[in-house]
């Protein structure tokens, strides 16, 4: 049966999959067929796979997928966008580059709030018919209805970890997981230095507690492994994605980085630690939203207080202005907009293109179909429905997922 194609690139598995997972659930209701899979043979294979949507996921100027993008426009896909990072937009925002060249080959930009649209409409005016406020499904994730998702995994994490203070980290500027140290960047070095001290010293003064402490995914873990060896309570981590582990955590401490608005979304004590430029890192938004504390012992007074509440309703206020899907679910704003683009409905794909596909030679690395299943699973559980679908493998890290209702 003819249906139309949406097309999920997935970069950073921690970060995007179980979110590109919930979007994938509710448009195969909604009468979609999805490929979804590593960004890489998605890209490679489109001579090969019937015409649809495709998502970028947002990526900075200059990226060499901007021009698969381009490609694939040629070849008679339409093209929509959602940055991961689009949050925190700014008044100079420029990833869509100095030029409307990329905006010109895109139908949709999907913003996560109204902050994120009214920056790139004042940008790009000409276009302005194309932003359109949706929020993100990874923040729909952190919900209620949602957090049940995760239950194993809190569970076990618990088991694992007890007690634990999570620290998150963001210093990929400096410490990249390809490129090793950037000792040009200064200022990142020196919050790097004052984290890993912070690490330390919550080590010591809190023996009966865990520290886990969770890096930036583009960053290298294998300097926390070295330094933290000698401190058996802390331990560095990169499994799964992030919302189960602020869920199974006593308490975040982050710096300018969107896991703090995560944890401060699922409810959870959360601290900002700006030991360097607080005068400026205050007006950043995971920053406004969280409990701010500039030196050590302002963290220790945090964490020894029974909680951290703040004034929570003018946060949620503050917050509402950057995420627009607060009162409503992305997944089902963005599925209300694709289902107006004029796009093709087309035949699954082809049993000479499976076969074709077949011969390539690789691992899934980023996720299988047992995954795939059972998150689908635990969302009928959600839902108290059964969805029969399909979930074929066409690659390696290459997936078609379609309903069979």
């Amino acid at each position: 049966m003819a249906k139309k194609y949406l097309y999920l690139p997935i970069e950073a598995k921690t970060r995007e999959l179980d979110a590109k997972l919930l979007l994938t659930y509710y448009a195969i209701k909604s009468n979609y067929n999805v490929v979804l899979g590593d960004h890489t043979p998605i890209f490679q294979h489109l001579h090969l796979l019937p015409k649809g949507i495709i998502f970028s996921k947002g990526h900075p100027d200059g990226d060499a997928r901007k021009g698969h993008m381009a490609n694939a426009r040629k070849k008679g896909y339409t093209l929509v966008e959602l940055d991961e990072e689009g949050l925190i937009f700014g008044p100079k925002y420029t990833r869509f580059g100095n030029d409307d060249k990329y905006l010109r080959i895109l139908e949709h930009v999907y913003c996560w709030g109204r902050d994120s649209k009214e920056n790139i409409t004042k940008i790009f005016p000409s276009h302005q018919e194309k932003f359109h406020i949706t929020g993100h499904p990874r923040f729909d994730l952190l919900k209620e209805k949602y957090r049940e998702l995760y239950k194993d995994e809190v569970k076990m994490i618990k088991q694992k970890y007890g007690d634990f203070i999570l620290v998150n980290t963001r210093f990929t500027r400096y410490n990249h997981f390809q490129n090793g140290f950037n000792h040009s960047e200064k200022y990142i070095k020196s919050l790097y230095e004052h984290f890993q001290k912070l690490i330390k010293v919550l080590s010591k003064k809190y023996p009966h507690l865990n520290i886990v402490v969770r890096p930036h995914i583009h960053e290298s873990l294998t300097p926390y492994i070295n330094e933290f060896k000698p401190y058996k309570n802390v331990f560095v981590v990169h499994d799964g994605s992030v919302g189960q582990w602020i869920m199974a955590s006593s308490l975040v401490i982050h710096n300018s980085c969107t896991t703090g608005i995560e944890a401060f979304l699922l409810d959870k004590p959360v601290i900002s630690y700006l030991p360097i430029n607080h005068k400026t890192e205050n007006n950043t938004l995971p920053n406004m939203v969280t409990e701010k504390a500039f030196n050590l012992e302002q963290i220790l007074h945090f964490i020894n207080i029974a909680h951290l509440s703040g004034d929570k309703p003018e946060k949620k206020r503050l917050l509402s202005h950057y995420y627009a899907a607060g009162n409503t679910y992305a997944y089902e704003n963005i599925i209300h907009l694709l289902n107006k683009l004029n796009v093709a409905e087309e035949n699954s794909v082809k049993d000479s293109t499976i076969q074709a596909l077949s011969s390539k030679i690789g691992k899934h690395t980023m996720t299988s179909e047992e995954e795939i299943k059972s998150f689908f699973e635990r969302l009928d559980s959600i839902e108290n429905s059964k969805q029969k679908i399909s979930i074929k493998s066409l690659a390696p890290d290459l997936f078609e997922i379609k309903s069979l209702n």
